[in-house]
């Protein structure tokens, strides 16, 4: 979702660069450089939101683990595969 909405953002962005007018009508009249300024603001902010969204994924995945449930699942993948656990 965050996504599409990055992808609309450039979009819009490169829309309003390539504009010929110095002021926009479908922006209310605003100059060109303080719409691109604030379309680069809402990017800025959904990256930091992927971001943070990034990191809440990743440290819900290693609460679950604790460092002996973690070495017996290694020693698990170890013995599935035939292979000595430690050289």
């Amino acid at each position: 979702m965050m996504n599409k909405e990055l992808e609309e953002l450039y979009s819009e962005l490169e829309k309003v660069k390539s504009s010929h007018d110095e002021y926009l009508p479908e922006y209310g009249y605003s100059s060109k450089e303080e719409i691109i300024q604030l379309i680069n603001e809402d990017i800025a902010e959904v990256k930091e939101k992927m971001n943070m969204n990034l990191k809440l994924c990743a440290s819900r995945i290693s609460i679950g683990y604790t460092d002996k449930s973690l070495e017996e699942e290694r020693t698990q993948l170890c013995v599935s595969q035939g292979l000595a656990r430690y050289c």
